[in-house]
């Protein structure tokens, strides 16, 4: 059994995107991509198999297909898939992804995480995303080696990224405005305070330089 699914895209960028999706989905021979950016922009896949097979991958194209319009916006807010973030960024260290909806909550952008996608509102387009997750893991992979606790990493990364400044620098100002402390006698990097807490704290300390609306 064969079937031919034709589907049409707003750019290059879209239905490279796409395509790049589906073969990351849909591991099979008989699967045949091809597309024309001659008159608009549209993109051929052919399938091949057993029905109930094709049937499967249909769906699963269809469905890929889908996300690909959340993307567009509706309504002024965008919906996200995870992994297609995380396969495209380059990172240098694993990030709580959901570190990625604090900072731009910070920034003023109204943003949330919904299973294994992330809506956003606003202009916020997929490389935005992929950048800041770079961009936080970057600071993660510095952090890797120092004795600082899991929520602390949360809110130096965030700091560092939102003031424009070094990870020492970020320490040590976050130390001496009491949203860190040392565990003890040790050196321990600890929040002096719960996490959401120290958020609130944060976005008061950012202020005008956090919010880009």
């Amino acid at each position: 059994m064969r079937r031919e699914l034709v589907f049409t895209f707003n750019s290059m960028s879209e239905a490279l995107t796409f395509m790049e999706m589906v073969t990351n989905k849909i591991k099979s021979k008989e699967l045949l991509i091809r597309y024309d950016a001659g008159n608009g922009i549209r993109v051929w896949i052919s399938i091949q198999g057993e029905p109930h097979e094709v049937e499967l991958y249909s769906m699963e194209v269809k469905r890929v297909y889908n996300d690909i319009k959340l993307m567009r916006g509706k309504f002024g807010t965008r919906t996200y898939d995870v992994s297609l973030i995380l396969s495209k960024a380059k990172l240098s260290a694993a990030i709580p992804i959901d570190l990625v909806i604090d900072l731009l909550q910070v920034k003023g952008i109204s943003a949330e995480l919904d299973d294994s996608r992330i809506r956003v509102a606003g202009d916020v387009g997929l490389d935005d995303l992929v950048k800041l997750a770079e961009d936080i893991s970057r600071i993660y992979s510095e952090l890797m080696d120092m004795e600082v606790s899991a929520q602390a990493k949360r809110i130096i990364a965030l700091y560092a990224l939102l003031m424009g400044k070094g990870v020492k620098d970020s320490i040590n100002e976050l130390l001496s405005k009491g949203l860190l402390s040392r565990y003890g006698d040790t050196d321990l990097l600890v929040l002096s305070m719960d996490y959401r807490h120290a958020l609130s704290r944060l976005q008061d300390l950012v202020g005008g330089k956090g919010n880009t609306n």
